[in-house]
């Protein structure tokens, strides 16, 4: 039972906000090409049968890419590749009426490499696959606990596989969908069970240099009926962002003055505060780090010398017209999030704000695995071994930096 992954390529590049109102944003890289593989093995024709919403995603992924992205090359992967010959058109007409995913299986890192291998510099790959990791079958039946049993190698191969990625340059987004399943499940004994609208995860990966998945993915989320129900990114952030940029006319509150490292001139008599506006380029993290709930939430702040408080608020809570200044007014254009800073007291006549907020993967692939598939009717919403998979695309790309933001604003009476 060697199964395979899918993988949808795109790669976000990390950047901070530009370090001064003056800076202009470098233009993401143009996509040339963009490469739908369709793990093609037989373990994945019960998503296939009747009218899934696998087959509704897909159709409808491959159609907006292709229309609203760009022009979409399709492929059936699994033991070998072959080309859809047909248009977008074509193959929607066909996921609808011909039977498909007859091929043997193959082990998903070595789709994952064959997929990268042909993906060029300013090409986006990705794959649609169960994603269950599997020895062969002549090597189950030599003995049935191997993957149980080897789980670890499977971590290793996958790990290998992506940190070669990595040195190329290139990020890897997966995307966690459900779907009805109608037909043989394989176990990780290579035993069948026959489902019938048991409700299964799939996943697309997707894989690209990292500046061509930053843009690709943002493109990506914006298609409407592109839902799902969670995802992890890989290698797209490799340094915080660690600038600023404070804005003296939006909803300035006491007396102070801008200064280089921060803001100096402060009286602050007993009893009154300060509000000091500022505005981050926020653009270069994953979506789920722009959250303004998540920034709220998770973004650390550490105050040394005073006493004060900050609220992330989206640009529109803020009226652009009542910022005067030319060169503040773009800064505010060029930026994606608003941080208010309010200061009730300092106790130095030299203090520090530090913002930090600290690199997480989200945990979900945890509930979505399992080490035991056999009763799979009871755990259908998981996927056999899917936590050593994640944990090699992690290890693949854990860096030194453990920060999405990083940076210090000094307050000086």
């Amino acid at each position: 039972m060697l199964k395979k992954i899918y993988c949808i390529g795109l790669l976000l590049i990390a950047a901070g906000c530009a370090p001064d109102e003056h800076q202009v944003k470098v233009a993401a890289p143009q996509i040339k090409k963009v490469h739908l593989y369709l793990d093609n093995s037989a373990s994945m024709a019960g998503y296939y049968r009747e009218q899934t919403a696998y087959k509704t995603i897909v159709s409808d992924l491959a159609v907006k890419m292709d229309r609203e992205i760009k022009p979409v090359d399709i492929s059936f992967i699994a033991h070998t590749t072959v080309p859809y010959p047909g248009s977008v058109t074509d193959f929607n007409t066909a996921l609808a009426t011909t039977p498909m995913a007859a091929q043997k299986s193959s082990e998903l890192q070595r789709m994952i490499g064959d997929i990268a291998g042909h993906c060029g510099d300013n090409d986006v790959a990705l794959l649609v696959s169960d994603c269950i990791l599997s020895f062969s079958d002549q090597e189950i039946k030599k003995n049935p606990e191997i993957n149980r049993e080897n789980a670890g190698t499977f971590k290793n191969s996958i790990y290998t596989t992506f940190f070669a990625l990595r040195k190329r340059g290139f990020a890897a987004s997966v995307y966690g969908f459900k779907s009805g399943f109608f037909g043989t499940y394989y176990d990780y004994q290579n035993q069948k069970t026959k489902l019938s609208g048991t409700v299964r995860p799939f996943y697309i990966w997707v894989i690209a240099k990292k500046a061509l998945l930053l843009d690709f993915n943002n493109r990506l989320e914006r298609i409407s009926s592109f839902k799902p129900e969670n995802a992890l990114h890989f290698g797209l952030v490799t340094e915080p962002v660690t600038h600023y940029t404070i804005l003296p006319e939006m909803e300035r509150k006491g007396d102070w003055s801008k200064s280089a490292s921060g803001v100096s001139d402060i009286e602050l008599p007993k009893g009154q505060s300060l509000q000091i506006g500022t505005v981050l380029d926020l653009y270069a993290l994953p979506s789920y780090a722009q959250n303004i709930k998540y920034l709220q939430d998770n973004l650390v702040m550490s105050a040394g010398g005073c006493t004060a408080k900050f609220e992330v608020r989206a640009k529109s809570s803020v009226d652009p017209s009542k910022i005067h200044s030319e060169s503040q007014a773009r800064a505010f254009q060029n930026a994606t999030h608003v941080l208010m800073i309010g200061v009730s007291e300092m106790s130095l006549s030299q203090a520090e704000l530090h913002f930090r907020l600290p690199l997480k993967y989200d945990t979900w692939y945890q509930d979505w695995s399992t080490m035991n598939d056999k009763g799979i009717k009871q755990q259908a919403g998981k996927t056999f071994a899917l936590e050593y998979l994640i944990r090699g695309a992690q290890e693949a790309y854990d860096a030194s930096n453990k920060n999405y933001i990083d940076f210090s604003l000094s307050l000086t009476k």
